[in-house]
């Protein structure tokens, strides 16, 4: 009997792996010079756009908090891109094969 794991599990790993290769990339790897490095953000950690009127409304309540509330908003938008992206190549995936 092998454990069938649902599209949405399935979208929660890959979005994880995405999501932790994306900033071991860009954080770690450092690829480019300064401006290549912000393309790099840009392009494989897109909702980092997005974040920044959340962080402001943040900082306008609190600013003392904005740094960390920034961060844990940058990773969670970026999980949640990588989610739909890899649960809509899974249901892709499945209604070309057929399963």
């Amino acid at each position: 009997m092998s454990p069938q794991i649902s599209d949405r599990k399935w979208a929660c790993i890959g979005a994880a792996a995405l999501t932790g290769l994306a900033a071991a990339i860009v954080f770690g790897i450092h690829p480019g010079g300064f401006e290549g490095q912000v393309a790099w953000l840009f392009a494989l950690l897109p909702a980092t756009l997005a974040v920044h009127p959340f962080s402001d409304c943040v900082y306008m309540v609190a600013p003392h908090v904005e740094r960390g509330a920034f961060w844990i908003l940058v990773i969670t938008f970026n999980f949640a891109w990588y989610w739909g992206v890899s649960y809509g190549r899974i249901k892709i995936r499945r209604f070309l094969v057929g399963t």
